[in-house]
């Protein structure tokens, strides 16, 4: 790619390419899609976290529903990095 545009590989990326607050970047964004499995009742019965339909959408634990990494909203609060 030539124009200076780039493709975002995975919800790191994500994470680090964010410019502004969003999901991918605040830390009630639970990150495993093993919680998404514990967190929803009946999900593998419909599917599973780990499906294609899921894709990079998260839990978010303060709204209990889920994100895409580029969402936003006023509770965002950064992961904090030790």
């Amino acid at each position: 790619m030539t124009s200076g545009a780039f493709r975002i590989a995975n919800t790191a990326d994500a994470r680090d390419a964010a410019c502004a607050p969003c999901c991918a970047g605040c830390r009630y964004r639970a990150e495993s899609r093993d919680s998404l499995e514990q967190s929803i009742p009946g999900l593998a019965v419909f599917g599973s976290a780990f499906g294609a339909s899921v894709a990079d959408s998260r839990l978010c634990r303060v709204h209990d529903q889920l994100v895409s990494p580029g969402d936003a909203c006023p509770q965002f609060e950064p992961i904090l990095r030790h």
